[in-house]
């Protein structure tokens, strides 16, 4: 497979269809075909399922996949490192992050980083944590920090920050008196949760099964904001890890209730990148940097 082959294969997996690769590349959907074609030919077996919708990975197109993404990204890393060579020090860090941490430390560290590596430049997207390690998987970012992620053999989990989940809600509301709060009492009031890809939502859905707890949000949203702002309006509880609410606790405008379900108490905010891969200079250079800010955050709590 020579190099052009491998890009015009990656960017057809990544599109689903010759058309929307033709369309990132500017290169003909008949040459891009020709390309696949040829590259189907010397594999000697096909690497995708031609549909009236596009294209759909065969079980050999998922092991060239998987060698095409390691290979772009250490083209990318290559990159890099002859621009460090130069003294140049440009690059990109691309971030999928969920919404909760964003404010509370990265922003810091991407500042403090972008003191010192100002050409450096950041992508950062918000998202859910299942949708987080899918992107770290797919190679649609860099690094990825999510709540509570469940393991993924492609992904490389490379520190952890302990976290909880808070029920937060008006100074006092009722939740604010007894000592020991459960979600079965939380559930007494209307409630406010993060959609199904939230690590937060995994967490009380769990807890939910096991001590066999219906629930019946009032809201629902995938908007960490949007969660703080049903309880700051006093329309009832929303259930919010305790790193997303430190301002507004700090600053007296919500309360915090800690839960009783072991499973709400010990989660975490999990840093991770692409298994297998060799981090560009920039990517690896800025990790350092966010672990300092964040082991520090944390202390300080």
């Amino acid at each position: 497979m020579d190099f052009t082959q491998l890009r015009y294969f990656h960017e057809v997996v990544r599109a689903g269809s010759i058309r929307g690769a033709s369309d990132r590349l500017r290169v003909a959907p008949s040459a891009l075909s020709r390309q696949i074609q040829q590259l189907e030919h010397q594999v000697g077996m096909p690497l995708f399922e031609r549909h009236t919708r596009g294209m759909r990975l065969t079980e050999a197109g998922e092991i060239y996949a998987l060698h095409a993404q390691l290979v772009m990204m250490d083209a990318e890393r290559a990159r890099s490192e002859l621009a460090a060579l130069r003294g140049l020090e440009r690059g990109a860090v691309k971030l999928v992050v969920v919404e909760g941490i964003v404010s509370n430390y990265l922003l810091e560290a991407i500042a403090t980083f972008r003191a010192v590596h100002p050409d450096i430049s950041f992508e950062l997207l918000v998202m859910g944590t299942a949708d987080v390690v899918a992107a770290v998987r797919n190679g649609d970012a860099d690094i990825g920090i999510a709540f509570n992620a469940r393991p993924d053999p492609q992904v490389d989990f490379l520190f952890q920050l302990d976290d909880d989940v808070r029920a937060i809600c008006l100074p006092g509301h009722p939740l604010t008196v007894p000592q020991n709060v459960s979600l079965r009492d939380v559930f007494r009031y209307p409630v406010a949760l993060p959609i199904t890809s939230f690590g937060i939502r995994a967490l009380v859905e769990e807890c939910c099964r096991i001590e066999r707890l219906t629930m019946n949000p009032a809201l629902v949203t995938n908007s960490i904001d949007g969660l703080r702002a049903f309880a700051r309006a006093g329309l009832g509880v929303a259930l919010i890890t305790r790193l997303s609410c430190k301002q507004e606790i700090a600053a007296g405008e919500l309360a915090a209730i800690s839960l009783t379900e072991p499973q709400l108490r010990s989660a975490s905010i999990d840093v991770m990148v692409l298994g297998g891969r060799r981090l560009p200079v920039a990517v690896s250079a800025f990790l350092g940097d966010l672990r300092k800010v964040a082991e520090a955050r944390a202390a300080a709590a």
